[in-house]
């Protein structure tokens, strides 16, 4: 089904009259028709009444219709993005973030970006960690934030948030209102990890907490995303880790506290923004130039 036929079929929609209708085009009339009969075998439906003056189409003819404007319409735009930003006029920037990222340095180095480049496009797609190298090998995105990402062949990694974890219980667990907390005093607590996926390197290291300390924790639950994790906590479920930035943007029906003895290593998560090390997109050195820089920039082998 190409472009151009459908062009023709919203005309001959507008006019319902082939005579008409191929006017519009500047084609002849028989070949208008063959056109339309030829969309309707590949479609398998009929999409006009012939047997109607004026023509009508039918169910399936003004379905495609409604559709064929929505294509149309989108194609439009992609066309003239495409011109301007081949033009120089326009740019676009495609940011890969995982949901804690908007809890501490996504949202003002979104805000400074777009004071700074307002003509630049900008894409959020929001998916978790380990999705962000498929999207930056398959040009997806420029950039991703997330936590704790691996290395990445042909990329880039700059550390930009370094902090404490907490646990997040429920106001009323045992230890909620102790003075000092430990792994042992959670071993009996139900854990909720996140996010959902097989290799998700935040799970896999609150699970090395544990299995460090000397036991192994009950997962009761894996969550796709972090805000449903602490919900189950607020349910009474079971207990859940995040980040201090995460923590300090809290609500009101679950208590986090620090985890004493964890050590600075252990007891720490990190975020970085990964980037291809050859990207030539001036707007993604613009944006890293928004982000804070913790550390040095280290290159996938």
């Amino acid at each position: 089904m190409h472009l151009r036929t459908l062009r023709s079929f919203v005309v001959l929609a507008e006019e319902l009259n082939f005579t008409r209708a191929a006017e519009r085009l500047h084609v002849a009339q028989p070949a208008l028709s063959q056109q339309i009969r030829g969309l309707e075998r590949e479609l398998g439906a009929q999409l006009v009444d012939r047997g109607q003056r004026p023509l009508r189409l039918t169910e399936a003819g003004s379905y495609l219709h409604t559709e064929a404007l929505r294509i149309l319409a989108t194609c439009e735009q992609v066309a003239l993005g495409t011109q301007q930003i081949g033009a120089g006029e326009r740019g676009w920037l495609a940011i890969g973030f995982t949901r804690s990222s908007m809890y501490s340095v996504l949202p003002p180095a979104l805000k400074a970006f777009h004071h700074a480049f307002p003509q630049v496009e900008l894409k959020l797609f929001e998916m978790v960690t380990e999705e962000h190298a498929d999207a930056l090998r398959e040009g997806r995105i420029h950039i991703g934030i997330g936590r704790q990402p691996a290395p990445i062949p042909g990329c880039a990694t700059r550390l930009l948030l370094r902090e404490r974890l907490s646990v997040v219980l429920a106001p009323d667990h045992p230890v909620a209102d102790a003075g000092e907390i430990r792994l042992a005093d959670l071993a009996e607590t139900p854990l909720i990890l996140y996010p959902q996926h097989p290799s998700a390197q935040f799970a896999r290291s609150v699970e090395a907490l544990f299995r460090d300390a000397g036991f192994v924790p009950f997962v009761a639950h894996r969550t796709f995303e972090i805000q449903t994790a602490i919900a189950l906590v607020a349910a009474g479920l079971g207990m859940t880790f995040v980040g201090d930035s995460v923590a300090a943007h809290g609500r009101p029906d679950v208590v986090c506290r620090h985890v004493a003895g964890l050590g600075t290593v252990k007891g720490t998560s990190t975020l970085a923004a990964t980037y291809r090390s050859a990207d030539p997109s001036p707007h993604l050195r613009a944006f890293l130039d928004c982000l804070p820089d913790v550390g040095t920039i280290s290159s996938g082998e």
